[in-house]
Formats: structure tokens, C-alpha cells, sequence
């Protein structure tokens, strides 16, 4: 803990489907073990806690937040005809089956700021941008659009619609938005919660016992994609003299259906990031 007293501190908040339980575990730490960052990252359900913390929520606000949580809050399924004729074509134009109306409202009414310009903790969101095939970084414009753009997930949500742009879930471009961080605040040190993709924590080859086993070596070859492009990021930010500490805690599912597990993610991040950051002991550093 001593190693990173006064120091310019980043945190960046990987993506990770409803990890947001997670990252919030994390955040209520790094709060009580006085770690005031400079600045905050995040793809997908990392965009969330980066925006929630960028925005000024404290530990109590976001936990209110995500404890009270139920599924009908977020859930906007389309009518079921509309699906059913979708597959009947084979889903040719179908963006999703959730609407993300609910999404966009519960985001508005949750973050006391609504503006990236409003901000006085800087605040770096990632998402894909289909239309024009690059990765979007925001840092201006609408807070809300950017975290939902962030976590629009294939086949759950229908893609969202920016200025006529049509985006996709940003942890599929990129996990872990560090070196983005770096460039916008130039810490001396990044703090990264990182949540493996479960491909990742798998036996070897176990994709081969599995249904479906050439989507499933895909969505392998993605997921180990994305994990080399942020070692890659890693190296990249470390030439620039930037000490990167990785937390990455082992955790329990979080579904749509089971957001009750929600409370035990966040309690195990939360335990994780005490342990690691609380003592003198060697820190998990890249």
C-alpha cells in the first residue's frame, strides 16, 4: 500500500457480461484504502462502474444501485412475433431481442452527470462502431448513449443507434481500455480489475466436449484475441514508465437470472482488493 501512496492513479474496469457487481466490490475498496484515482476506463460492464465512479457516486449510491437491482428493470424483450418472424428469415436485419429502452432509462436517472464535458475525473468508454468499422473511444457527448453503446451484447440487445452509427458490445474490440487511459491522463500508475473470460478458465481443449464445437473454438479464438491485444497494451504502456497492477480475483456468475449472486461477486472483488492493495506484500504487477 506504501508503493502507491501519493501517486496519479488510474483504474481501468474490464468488461466481463454482469460483472459490474465485481467491479463494484473494487471500487468500494480502493475507496476505503484511501485510493482516490485521477481517472477511470471501461468496456461493457466495466463502462458502467467507470461511469457511475467518474459521475461522483459514492460506494453507498452505486450499491443502492446494483443491490436493488431486479430483472424487469433492465428487460425490454421485443413483442414475440416480431422474433419469431425474425427467425423465420433466418434473422436477416435483426439487431436484438432486447429493446434497451429500460437500459437507456435506468442509466439517465442513475448518474447524477450526464455529460462526458461535465466531468471533473476524466472518464474513457469503449465501444464498436459497425457502420464505420473501428473502435469508438468516447470521451464527449452523452454519458449514458456511450455506457449503453458499450454494452450492447450480441443477440441480447439490439444494436444502438448513435448519430446513424450502429454499435456493438466494446469488450468484443477491446477488454481492458488501457492504453486509452494512459494517453488521456498519463498516470503513473494503472490499476486494472480484470475479469476472465470463462473460455479462458477452462481445461485445455474442453471446447471439443462440447456441442457446437467449431463456435465454440471461435468464440476461444476471441476471447484469446482480446487477452493478447491487452498484454500488448500492457507492454505498450509500460514503455511510457506506467506501473500496471492487475486484480484479477476468481468469481462467482452473475446472470441476468441470477443477480442475486451479484452480492457474493462483490464481496469476493471486494475481499480480493483489500487483501492485494491492503498490506506491504508483493502486489500482482505486470
Amino acid at each position: 500500500m506504501k508503493e502507491l501512496t501519493n501517486k496519479k492513479i488510474g483504474v481501468v474496469f474490464s468488461s466481463g457480461f454482469f460483472g459490474f457487481f465485481a467491479h463494484a466490490g473494487c471500487f468500494a475498496a480502493l475507496k476505503e484504502l484511501g485510493i482516490n484515482p485521477v481517472g477511470y476506463s471501461g468496456t461493457s460492464s466495466g463502462a458502467i462502474l467507470a461511469a457511475c465512479a467518474a459521475t461522483g457516486m459514492n460506494t453507498h449510491a452505486i450499491n443502492d444501485l446494483l443491490f436493488s437491482l431486479k430483472k424487469e428493470d433492465f428487460w425490454d424483450p421485443e413483442p414475440w412475433y416480431k422474433t419469431a418472424i425474425a427467425a423465420l428469415t433466418f434473422f436477416k436485419g435483426w439487431s436484438g431481442y432486447l429493446e434497451g429502452e429500460k437500459f437507456k432509462r435506468l442509466l439517465l436517472s442513475a448518474l447524477p452527470l450526464q455529460r462526458f464535458e461535465d466531468l471533473t475525473t476524466p472518464c474513457v468508454i469503449v465501444g464498436c462502431n459497425l457502420s464505420r468499422y473501428r473502435k469508438e473511444v468516447f470521451t464527449t457527448g452523452s454519458i449514458a448513449e456511450a455506457v449503453q453503446a458499450s454494452g450492447t451484447i450480441p443477440w441480447i440487445f439490439k444494436l444502438k443507434n448513435i448519430g446513424g452509427d450502429l454499435f456493438v458490445d466494446g469488450g468484443l474490440v477491446d477488454k481492458v481500455p488501457l492504453e486509452e487511459l494512459a494517453e488521456r491522463i498519463n498516470p503513473e500508475v494503472i490499476i486494472v480489475h480484470y475479469i476472465s473470460s470463462q473460455s479462458l478458465k477452462e481445461k485445455e481443449n474442453a471446447f471439443l466436449s462440447k456441442i457446437f464445437s467449431p463456435q465454440k473454438a471461435y468464440t476461444l479464438t476471441m476471447d484469446i484475441v482480446r487477452q493478447e491485444h491487452y498484454r500488448s497494451q500492457i507492454k505498450l504502456v509500460q514503455q511510457r514508465g506506467i506501473r500496471v497492477i492487475e486484480l484479477k480475483p476468481t468469481l462467482p456468475p452473475v446472470t441476468p437470472d441470477s443477480l442475486e449472486s451479484g452480492r457474493a461477486a462483490f464481496e469476493t472483488s471486494y475481499n480480493y482488493t483489500m487483501a492485494t492493495l491492503g498490506s506491504d506484500s508483493a502486489l500482482s504487477i505486470w
